[in-house]
Protein backbone atom coordinates (compact mmCIF):
# COMPACT_ATOMS: atom_id res chain seq x y z
CA UNK A 1 0.00 0.00 0.00
CA UNK A 2 1.34 3.35 -0.72
CA UNK A 3 1.64 6.15 2.01
CA UNK A 4 0.43 9.94 1.15
CA UNK A 5 2.67 12.00 0.92
CA UNK A 6 2.24 15.70 2.94
CA UNK A 7 4.53 18.97 2.85
CA UNK A 8 4.32 20.40 5.92
CA UNK A 9 5.40 24.53 5.71
CA UNK A 10 6.67 26.10 8.49
CA UNK A 11 7.91 29.29 9.20
CA UNK A 12 11.09 29.32 11.30
CA UNK A 13 10.10 33.03 13.30
CA UNK A 14 7.86 32.96 15.90
CA UNK A 15 4.68 35.23 14.74
CA UNK A 16 5.04 34.26 11.36
CA UNK A 17 1.37 32.96 10.52
CA UNK A 18 -1.49 35.10 11.41
CA UNK A 19 -5.21 35.18 10.83
CA UNK A 20 -7.19 38.67 9.74
CA UNK A 21 -9.96 39.58 9.21
CA UNK A 22 -11.00 42.94 7.65
CA UNK A 23 -14.33 45.17 8.20
CA UNK A 24 -15.10 48.07 7.00
CA UNK A 25 -17.51 50.84 7.23
CA UNK A 26 -17.60 54.03 4.88
CA UNK A 27 -14.24 55.43 5.20
CA UNK A 28 -12.76 53.07 8.16
CA UNK A 29 -11.49 49.99 8.58
CA UNK A 30 -10.75 47.53 10.91
CA UNK A 31 -7.72 44.79 10.77
CA UNK A 32 -7.65 41.94 13.63
CA UNK A 33 -7.23 38.85 14.15
CA UNK A 34 -4.78 36.31 15.74
CA UNK A 35 -1.11 35.75 15.41
CA UNK A 36 0.02 32.30 16.04
CA UNK A 37 3.64 32.01 18.52
CA UNK A 38 4.31 28.68 16.44
CA UNK A 39 1.78 27.07 13.47
CA UNK A 40 2.54 25.56 10.74
CA UNK A 41 0.68 24.62 6.69
CA UNK A 42 -0.30 21.30 5.08
CA UNK A 43 -0.47 20.29 2.14
CA UNK A 44 -0.53 16.87 0.25
CA UNK A 45 0.83 19.34 -3.37
CA UNK A 46 4.21 19.59 -3.25
CA UNK A 47 5.18 23.74 -3.10
CA UNK A 48 6.43 25.67 -5.97
CA UNK A 49 5.85 28.62 -4.27
CA UNK A 50 8.73 28.71 -3.17
CA UNK A 51 10.76 30.07 -5.70
CA UNK A 52 9.31 33.11 -6.16
CA UNK A 53 8.31 33.52 -2.70
CA UNK A 54 9.67 37.21 -0.73
CA UNK A 55 9.62 36.24 2.86
CA UNK A 56 9.49 40.25 3.53
CA UNK A 57 5.73 39.82 2.05
CA UNK A 58 4.92 36.00 2.56
CA UNK A 59 1.91 34.21 1.20
CA UNK A 60 -2.12 34.05 1.79
CA UNK A 61 -2.61 30.43 2.92
CA UNK A 62 -5.17 30.28 0.19
CA UNK A 63 -2.51 30.87 -2.61
CA UNK A 64 -0.78 27.82 -0.94
CA UNK A 65 -2.67 24.22 -3.62
CA UNK A 66 -4.15 22.27 -1.25
CA UNK A 67 -2.78 24.23 1.89
CA UNK A 68 -4.90 24.66 5.01
CA UNK A 69 -3.17 25.72 8.70
CA UNK A 70 -2.56 22.58 10.51
CA UNK A 71 -1.16 23.00 13.92
CA UNK A 72 -1.20 26.18 15.87
CA UNK A 73 0.45 27.43 19.64
CA UNK A 74 0.02 30.35 21.73
CA UNK A 75 -2.21 32.67 19.42
CA UNK A 76 -2.44 36.28 20.34
CA UNK A 77 -5.11 38.62 19.76
CA UNK A 78 -4.58 42.14 17.58
CA UNK A 79 -6.68 44.53 16.65
CA UNK A 80 -5.81 47.42 14.24
CA UNK A 81 -7.32 50.65 13.09
CA UNK A 82 -7.21 52.95 9.78
CA UNK A 83 -6.55 56.92 10.98
CA UNK A 84 -10.12 57.55 9.86
CA UNK A 85 -11.46 55.41 13.19
CA UNK A 86 -11.83 57.85 16.26
CA UNK A 87 -10.13 57.50 19.39
CA UNK A 88 -13.82 56.92 21.48
CA UNK A 89 -14.79 54.23 18.64
CA UNK A 90 -11.52 52.58 19.26
CA UNK A 91 -11.83 52.23 22.65
CA UNK A 92 -15.34 50.66 22.28
CA UNK A 93 -14.21 48.17 19.54
CA UNK A 94 -11.30 47.40 21.01
CA UNK A 95 -13.30 46.02 23.94
CA UNK A 96 -15.28 44.03 21.72
CA UNK A 97 -12.79 42.45 20.43
CA UNK A 98 -11.12 41.22 23.71
CA UNK A 99 -14.39 40.50 25.10
CA UNK A 100 -13.43 42.92 28.06
CA UNK A 101 -17.13 44.74 27.54
CA UNK A 102 -19.46 42.42 28.76
CA UNK A 103 -22.24 44.53 27.43
CA UNK A 104 -22.15 42.17 24.32
CA UNK A 105 -22.96 38.40 24.51
CA UNK A 106 -21.97 37.51 20.95
CA UNK A 107 -18.52 37.20 19.38
CA UNK A 108 -16.74 40.26 18.18
CA UNK A 109 -17.82 39.81 14.49
CA UNK A 110 -21.54 39.67 15.00
CA UNK A 111 -21.18 42.46 16.78
CA UNK A 112 -19.17 44.44 14.43
CA UNK A 113 -21.96 43.56 11.81
CA UNK A 114 -24.34 45.12 14.30
CA UNK A 115 -22.55 48.28 14.71
CA UNK A 116 -22.96 48.69 10.63
CA UNK A 117 -19.45 47.30 10.17
CA UNK A 118 -19.42 44.95 6.97
CA UNK A 119 -16.64 41.80 7.06
CA UNK A 120 -15.03 41.98 3.83
CA UNK A 121 -12.25 39.14 4.14
CA UNK A 122 -10.99 36.49 6.45
CA UNK A 123 -7.46 35.40 5.14
CA UNK A 124 -4.41 33.43 6.66
CA UNK A 125 -0.90 34.26 6.01
CA UNK A 126 2.65 33.19 6.38
CA UNK A 127 5.56 34.92 5.98
CA UNK A 128 9.58 34.64 6.71
CA UNK A 129 11.99 32.52 6.08
CA UNK A 130 10.19 28.86 5.63
CA UNK A 131 11.50 25.21 6.15
CA UNK A 132 9.33 22.61 4.15
CA UNK A 133 9.26 19.31 5.32
CA UNK A 134 7.88 15.81 3.60
CA UNK A 135 6.19 13.62 5.75
CA UNK A 136 4.33 10.31 4.99
CA UNK A 137 1.19 9.56 6.83
CA UNK A 138 2.90 6.96 8.47
CA UNK A 139 6.00 8.18 9.94
CA UNK A 140 8.90 5.10 10.12
CA UNK A 141 10.45 5.25 12.85
CA UNK A 142 14.33 5.48 12.77
CA UNK A 143 16.46 2.93 14.88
Amino acid sequence: MESAIYYQIIPLEMGSLVERNIFQQENKEIKCGTVWKLGSVLTSIKPSFIKAYDPNIGICVDDIPGGAISKTYGGEKVIYFSDTVGEDEQDELTDIFYQSNRKYSKNYADVFHDLGWKHCSLESYIFGELEIKELTDAPISHK
